[in-house]
């Protein structure tokens, strides 16, 4: 069963030394996939990857990523005059294109960071920015129809590039990463799939190398089965990210369960001690409204973006306390997310672990040949590779 799972790298970075040792102990483990995307932490995900397959061979391995996205640099450089074909500007920090002198681009990036010769399969992700730019509550059915229509022409050509990038070596396949592929068919986004396989034979007959979908995919939310078994009885690989982060009730849920940090009480102790008054009002928030987080991302987020930098740019804690500070915030995650996970699982009725039952889910549906996992830690790892005993 180890074989159906691949190490998911979303908000991983070379740079961290946890990250590293979780791609290490995994691929030591047996896991052999890797999905991963050019907007992972601006692209820090992809030298994680490809840093932790120097010194492997590179041919027992398949590396997943994608393109699309405009950010960090290039989106800086497009506001500042730089021209790209079929910009798509769908907010002011989210710039989008898959036309094929853009994704040449990223393709060339994507094998320099990873520090490779070819990459496995190259995705489109989330072409649907397109249709969620131009289509509005007030789109008519000529607008539905013609900007669908569009879309369809985007993909085409990005379609006849990534068959060039075959030829040249530079990638072994193709295909699509989007959201839109688990909405409603009658939503104005959702992105019609059941053409692609002709668009592809199309452009290069019973040889073309379009061979992947992938979608999210989880116990609540289903709209993509109908996509994925489209795609599986038609001979493509059939990805499924997000399982055990799902969009419910307006909401969302982290389908994981968590250990409780038995060293939180002593380790706060610890850190009260330490001379520095902003520190400590700001200690004395994250307990009062520990309750509060709704989404154990939200407790990673809170603490990785504004508690962390909030310490070293505004409270200036000395660095000799930096250690004992990251052992307090992780048992106050730990922690956090373990009573979160019992709310949930008192919620939807469900006994934990809940991410073995929303591993156990995915993995018996005969569509789904691949399970994307986000695996920052070696915990993360462990608890993937028992499922498989």
């Amino acid at each position: 069963m180890l074989e159906k799972f691949s190490f998911g790298t979303y908000r991983t970075s070379f740079q961290n030394p946890v990250h590293q040792d979780a791609i290490n102990y995994a691929l030591d483990s047996g896991i052999t996939h890797i999905d991963t995307s050019s907007n992972y932490m601006q692209g820090e995900a992809e030298i994680l990857v490809g840093a932790a397959l120097k010194q492997r061979d590179r041919k027992a391995f398949k590396i997943v990523t994608k393109g699309g996205y405009i950010q960090g640099q290039e989106l800086l450089d497009v506001e500042n005059g730089k021209s790209i074909e079929d910009l798509v500007k769908y907010e002011s920090h989210c710039y989008h294109s898959i036309s094929p002198s853009y994704l040449e681009e990223q393709i060339d990036k994507s094998l320099e960071r990873l520090d490779v010769e070819y990459i496995d399969v190259y995705l489109l992700h989330n072409p649907e920015y397109y249709l969620m730019k131009e289509l509005k509550k007030n789109a008519t059915d000529a607008d539905i129809d013609t900007h669908h229509n569009i879309m369809q022409m985007r993909i085409k050509k990005a379609f006849v590039f990534l068959e060039t990038m075959v030829e040249k070596g530079k990638i072994k396949g193709y295909g699509i990463s989007s959201n839109s592929f688990s909405k409603s068919s009658n939503d104005y986004h959702f992105l019609e799939y059941k053409n692609l396989l002709s668009i592809a034979k199309d452009i290069k007959g019973e040889h073309h190398h379009f061979k992947v979908i992938q979608l999210p995919f989880n116990m609540f939310e289903k709209e993509g089965v109908p996509c994925a078994k489209w795609a599986y009885e038609n001979g493509l690989e059939v990805h499924a990210n997000r399982p055990l982060n799902a969009f419910y009730m307006g909401g969302m849920l982290r389908l994981a369960s968590y250990d409780k940090c038995e060293e939180f009480d002593e380790k706060l102790e610890e850190v009260k001690k330490i001379p520095n008054k902003k520190l400590q009002i700001l200690i004395k928030d994250l307990l009062e409204n520990q309750s509060r987080f709704g989404f154990a991302g939200d407790v990673d987020d809170t603490i990785e973006y504004k508690v962390i930098p909030y310490i070293i740019e505004v409270a200036k804690v000395e660095e000799k306390y930096y250690l004992l500070l990251d052992q307090f915030f992780n048992c106050y995650k730990m922690n956090t997310k373990h009573s979160l996970a019992k709310i949930t699982a008192k919620k939807l009725s469900i006994t934990e672990p809940l991410d073995k039952k929303a591993i156990e889910y995915i993995a018996k549906k005969y569509y789904i040949t691949r399970i994307l996992v986000g695996m920052r830690t070696r915990n993360y790892v462990d608890k993937i590779l028992s499922y498989c005993k």
